[in-house]
């Protein structure tokens, strides 16, 4: 198949990239193709696109599936960050998903984010009501407002799926994203601020996994929205707990008097639909730290080699 994969340069579109170009013919998306995060190869075309400008005629033809995957990269910018994240987040898919149709794309295929539920405290479910609100703030709310958006283009492809993944982690993530940062935390014995005693309950996948599940959604029919997230669930304490025991090093905690409610996925339907999270966490941060020491003993070497 021809598969368009915008956000390709993101965590979990280089790793979808990659996997997908095993089996198919895969045209990677990108804001500027000086930076790629992946190798081209014989399977792998990259095209530059910026998506807050989209123009569907840059497109190539004879695609069969699109996976969105592309998100603003302001989503800590308001209010001057909305114009992009409009841009980026509700309106390019939503010219993607009409184009989609024209061109006779058979599966579409949009990632949104697990932290459009309203955390009631409990495993959350795909069909629990979710309601935009002023306290998803204007990220979330941008997201959930492309799923309601594409929804109604849902009966006009073979698949439509909407993906909402939590917390998903890897070799290669932006070090602001909250395990990096909690390892460099820990790592660098800097005090890591919990809300409550143990701060909030989470179950974060690695993106092998995430990216193993969202490319079996090529093999489903009809119309999902899937949970992505792993099968550990751990509160916040005991994460920086498993990293410490990796780097060797005693997390130091400030507690805030305040509650926060859990965010952890029910994920019935990605282990009935697409895949069993293989990864633990142990693993998981165990591949990260590691890749974090390759990259400081690189930049050693280039101190050395190079000089100041």
């Amino acid at each position: 198949m021809n598969i368009l994969v915008t956000g390709a340069n993101g965590l979990l579109g280089r790793y979808l990239v990659e996997l997908l170009s095993n089996y198919h013919k895969v045209f990677a998306i990108v804001k500027d193709k000086e930076k790629l995060n992946f190798e081209l190869n014989d399977n792998i075309s990259a095209i530059e696109i910026d998506l807050s400008l989209i123009d569907t005629k840059l497109f190539p033809k004879n695609i069969d599936v699109v996976y969105y995957l592309a998100q603003s990269n302001r989503f800590r910018e308001f209010p001057d960050g909305v114009d992009d994240m409009l841009s980026i987040n509700v309106v390019a898919p939503n010219i993607l998903a009409k184009w989609a149709v024209k061109t006779g794309v058979k599966k579409f295929i949009y990632a949104s984010s697990g932290g459009v539920y309203t955390s009631p405290n409990k495993p959350v479910k795909e069909f629990f009501d979710i309601n935009a609100n002023e306290k998803l703030g204007f990220y979330l709310n941008s997201k959930l407002s492309a799923e309601m958006l594409l929804k109604n283009y849902a009966s006009l492809f073979e698949t439509f799926a909407i993906i909402r993944p939590f917390f998903m982690y890897g070799v290669g993530q932006n070090e602001t994203m909250l395990i990096p940062r909690l390892i460099s935390s820990v790592q660098n014995e800097k005090e890591i601020t919990l809300n409550g005693e143990n701060g909030i309950k989470i179950n974060p996948i690695y993106v092998t996994d995430a990216s193993q599940a969202v490319a079996n959604i090529l093999d489903l029919s009809g119309e999902y929205i899937i949970n992505i997230a792993g099968d550990e669930v751990v509160s916040l304490r005991e994460l920086c707990i498993k990293i410490s025991q990796t780097v060797d090093k005693e997390p130091i905690f400030k507690i805030n008097d305040v509650s926060q409610n859990d965010l952890v996925a029910d994920i019935e339907t990605m282990r009935k639909e697409l895949i069993e999270p293989k990864v633990n966490l142990k693993i998981g941060i165990e591949k990260m730290v590691k890749e974090i020491w390759r990259f400081y003993i690189y930049q050693l070497l280039l101190v050395v080699i190079l000089g100041d």
